[in-house]
């Protein structure tokens, strides 16, 4: 089949989920999208099941920029390039200037991903009580700790996925912490910062022009420390009526001291004593099945807002009445243990469970698990609805509860 002849969108890579959703936005402007990957099998779940009659894959080495860039001038009548991942967030930035296509501000994207910088310019904007520092290869434990405070977190400075985050509560641990961050393999560079008591939240915010929307709040469940592993998430958790308008203050002022001005943004934050303290600002829609709750609490398309912000347009999203209609939850299902996974049992088991709940795969059956202690792990993941967000969590978690991950190896029982 030929493709539709309305004008191409490119995606450099996306996320692992709502690359669906996408094309069906996309549809509707009479769109060709065209991903651009260079590892289809993370898409295992969206290319089996979405229409692929608008969807044109390339593969592609996408941390080349020179490359990427003559793909996109090989396709041809491009109507934008939108990316959604934090790992390729600089890649886009460098293909948009290249392309002469526009986007997101480079300097507040730059300047997020930088987790040092970032602690720096929200201290300094009055915005959190702590400073964080980048963490010197002369430094030893003891200097860090004095000027840091314990207990203390080191963490990836250009880290995603929960990848490269260690807990320090004593000088002895800090340590060990210092030896596996600077013995491991960084994006960035290590930094230190304040360890913040508190359960964690995000914001899922939508900006144009430097106005910000709070789409909503979502909750989350962690693995206990010192792994800080992604377990499950719910939205929209329905804040008090004041805290939920001091949320909705805090985090514009929060993106203004960045010089956010326009995009999805997904701000994980730590609800302390004292008021919220952010822990990250990624410049894009939350991972996993964030995007899809959002659909289905709110009623509408999300990702229609890609397609708006591509064509550089104000996007709908920015002013259609969000009601939330439910809530909407997703837990991950790891690996036991590393090895060859070897598939998921238990979803006949789940027709009839209250609240729906859906398993999407992925990785393949035969892939190699290497690690469990961050979302690299993640085999599947398992998404549920309810009335509000906590009976979508109970749903998730009890639908998750019925399922087993195989192992190659793993006895029958």
């Amino acid at each position: 089949m030929n493709p539709p002849t309305g004008g191409n969108l490119i995606a450099l890579e996306w996320l692992q989920f709502g690359l669906g959703r996408l094309l069906s936005a996309a549809a509707d402007e009479d769109l060709t999208v065209h991903l651009l990957t260079g590892h289809r099998p993370e898409y295992l779940h969206e290319l089996a099941s979405a229409d692929r009659s608008r969807l044109v894959v390339h593969d592609v080495n996408t941390f080349d920029v020179s490359e990427v860039v003559h793909t996109v001038r090989r396709i041809g009548d491009v109507a934008g390039l939108v990316s959604t991942t934090d790992t390729w967030s600089l890649v886009a930035l460098a293909a948009l200037r290249e392309l002469g296509l526009g986007g997101q501000d480079p300097d507040s994207v730059r300047l997020v991903r930088d987790k040092a910088r970032l602690r720096r310019r929200l201290y300094e904007h009055g915005l959190s009580r702590a400073d964080g520092r980048p963490v010197a290869d002369t430094d030893d434990a003891d200097a860090v700790a004095a000027r840091t405070g314990l207990p203390l977190i080191v963490k990836d400075s250009a880290g995603t996925g929960s990848q490269h985050v260690w807990l320090a509560r004593t000088t002895d641990e800090l340590r060990d912490v210092l030896d596996l961050a600077r013995n491991s393999a960084l994006r960035g560079r290590p930094t230190a910062e304040p360890y913040f008591l508190g359960p964690l939240y995000s914001m899922e915010t939508l900006t144009w022009e430097g106005s910000t929307r709070l789409l909503a709040v979502s909750s989350r469940v962690l693995s206990p420390p010192p792994l800080f592993r992604e377990e499950a998430l719910a939205l929209p958790v329905a804040l008090p009526g004041c805290m939920a308008e001091e949320a909705g203050r805090w985090i514009e002022r929060v993106l203004k001291a960045v010089g956010y001005t326009e995009g999805f943004a997904h701000t994980e934050f730590i609800l302390t004593d004292h008021g919220f303290e952010v822990v990250e600002i990624n410049p894009r829609l939350g991972g996993g099945l964030v995007g899809e709750g959002l659909c289905k609490a709110l009623g509408v398309n999300v990702y229609a807002a890609f397609v708006d912000l591509a064509l550089r347009r104000r996007p709908a999203l920015m002013d259609e009445p969000l009601a939330p209609l439910c809530g909407a939850a997703h837990a991950r299902l790891y690996a036991p243990r590393t090895g060859v996974f070897r598939g998921i049992e238990g979803a006949q088991l789940l027709a009839g469970h209250p609240g729906s709940p859906a398993v999407r795969p992925a990785m393949p059956d035969g892939t190699e698990v290497t690690t469990v202690a961050d979302q690299d792990g993640c085999v599947a993941v398992v998404s549920a609805t309810g009335a509000t967000s906590e009976l979508a969590l109970q749903n998730v978690v009890s639908a998750a509860g019925e399922l087993s991950v195989r192992m190659e190896g793993d006895r029958r029982a």
